[in-house]
């Protein structure tokens, strides 16, 4: 049986590298301060929660995926997809709330008005931000992750044949995934809590 908790309370089980509050810093130093402080506030409480669930995600997708020939399987394989694709949704939410601050702080708007932000103006901005010259492939990973993500819709099965199941794979879906998520950990790493596994490559 897994259980996940704390290590003094079940040492057997997985043990939580950080809690939610371990990002709140990090959370602050990329967020711009030109953003108003209920936005602000509301946006770093929603990713921090999300971003904790990306460990707990990328830690069994690991474990799983990474195993040695003949050790026993961590995952059910339809949940080894299932946490796939969850880990792709919250890291899509995770681009795209940052993506937004970044867009409203070039603008000069903080965001106070609630204005609808489109994709197309902020992934630009995130790019610029974490990954301005492009080395590490930010908005392709991203424009990848939206991909999987999109998958999801199950509205139009007849008419296409992408809708696949077996998209959500490990180098599919989750690497790109992953990898993006790194490019954003690098901007004030020194904020980054030191346990987590996010910002460390996955197998290694």
């Amino acid at each position: 049986m897994l259980f996940i908790t704390r290590q003094e309370v079940r040492p057997d089980g997985y043990v939580n590298l950080s809690d939610s509050n371990s990002w709140t810093r990090w959370l602050y130093r990329v967020v711009p301060e030109r953003i108003h402080r209920t936005v602000r506030d509301r946006l770093v409480s929603n990713l921090k929660h999300l971003i904790v669930g990306l460990e707990l995600k990328a830690a069994l997708i690991g474990q799983h995926h990474h195993r040695a020939k003949g050790e026993r399987p961590v995952l059910f394989e339809p949940y080894f997809q299932n946490l796939i694709l969850e880990f792709c949704v919250a890291s899509f939410s995770v681009f795209e709330g940052l993506g937004s601050a970044q867009w409203l702080d070039q603008q000069g708007q903080d965001g106070a008005d609630g204005p609808k932000i489109q994709r197309n103006q902020w992934l630009p901005a995130l790019a610029a931000v974490y990954d301005e010259t492009g080395e590490h492939g930010l908005a392709a990973n991203v424009e990848n992750t939206l991909a999987v993500r999109d998958r999801l819709h199950q509205d139009k099965l007849g008419a296409r044949d992408d809708i696949d199941w077996h998209a959500f794979s490990y180098d599919a879906a989750f690497a790109p995934a992953s990898a993006a998520i790194r490019t954003l950990l690098r901007r004030e790493a020194d904020s980054v809590p030191a346990a987590s596994n996010l910002h460390i490559e996955p197998g290694a």
